[in-house]
């Protein structure tokens, strides 16, 4: 297949990189978590990749070399992430956890094979500064035990002389929060992390009132003037991994992009050569639809999304040039 064809019909080369699930697992209970323990709990399931099936899937595919284990879960619960780190480690394969963990519940072992097999990144969920204020959203947690796990990662990275992982953390900010931006800001940097924002993805959900201060430190108050003023969806980015790292759930289905949870386009890429589990029909045909080559179809799950509404409502749809240049592992 030439690439000029490949684009024609919506069909794509075997990715490097991938997004691939280890684990939905989770031990928290955050009010507007779309992952398994809510209403997607039939879709995305409870459990966890096995060590075997990793291993098995890489020597099925071995053009791969980058993945992206987290998505919806924990991926600190599923007790093989040592050994799946350092699997993919002795392949050559660059693994990240920018998806998002809570580290509420680490094993030594897991923390150490973060740094000892160079694990890219791994992006905290840390909505607060103060026990209370954290656990007003991650319902259930403990931000002692995240500091702890997080200070244990420095050690490590000091023993084995090792500035991986990069340590990302992200504060989504809500009313109950945003007096707390600061002192987040200051443990961040005592912690050696990236500090970045994330907005709401439901707005009147415990809205932010100083709507001024987000604008000038994030350009936008909410999702809807993210929108408004860049006329593209705040989850754009999701939509291009249909391209450059296709979601794939911890037991085969093949979902497409992080943001579905509708249904999937292969029950079981395990069973089956993942190249063409890509490229089924309706695979091909969500790409065309996102690059507005194709009309709408009830089958496809971006029918159902805001990202893809919003696509079809700006007439700004999806580039060649997006897919060519798109990052897929940049970690802000």
């Amino acid at each position: 297949m030439n690439i000029t064809q490949a684009k024609m019909d919506g069909a794509i080369k075997p990715p490097e990189s991938i997004r691939l699930e280890i684990c939905t697992l989770c031990q928290l209970q955050c009010p507007l978590c779309s992952g398994p323990r809510g209403k997607n709990n039939s879709i995305y399931g409870q459990g966890y990749l096995s060590f075997e099936k990793f291993n098995a899937f890489m020597d099925k595919n071995p053009y791969i070399r980058r993945v992206e284990v987290a998505s919806q879960g924990e991926v600190f619960l599923n007790n093989d992430l040592p050994r799946i780190l350092e699997s993919a480690y002795q392949r050559n394969i660059t693994t990240t956890i920018n998806g998002g963990a809570n580290l509420n519940h680490a094993a030594d072992e897991a923390l150490e094979a973060l740094v000892k097999f160079k694990t890219e990144v791994v992006r905290c969920a840390i909505d607060g500064a103060t026990q209370e204020t954290y656990a007003t959203y991650r319902v259930g947690g403990k931000l002692k035990n995240v500091i702890e796990n997080i200070q244990k990662i420095n050690t490590y990275k000091e023993e084995y002389q090792s500035s991986k992982p990069d340590l990302i953390f992200q504060f989504i900010v809500f009313s109950h929060n945003e007096y707390e931006i600061d002192r987040a800001i200051v443990l961040a940097k005592m912690l050696k992390m990236k500090f970045t924002f994330r907005l709401n993805k439901i707005s009147d959900f415990m809205p932010v009132k100083n709507r001024d201060r987000l604008r000038k430190a994030f350009g936008y108050a909410d999702r809807e003037e993210y929108l408004e003023k860049l006329q593209k969806s705040y989850i754009r980015d999701a939509c291009l991994t249909l391209w450059n790292l296709p979601q794939i759930n911890w037991d085969g289905k093949l979902l497409g992009c992080p943001c579905n949870r509708w249904g999937f386009y292969e029950e079981n890429v395990f069973n089956g050569n993942l190249a063409t589990c890509l490229n089924n029909e309706r695979m091909r045909y969500a790409r065309q639809m996102l690059m507005g080559k194709k009309p709408p179809r009830d089958d496809i799950f971006c029918m159902k999304c805001s990202g893809y509404r919003s696509i079809k409502e700006y007439d700004n749809w999806i580039t060649e040039a997006e897919i060519r240049t798109h990052r897929p592992f940049k970690n802000e």
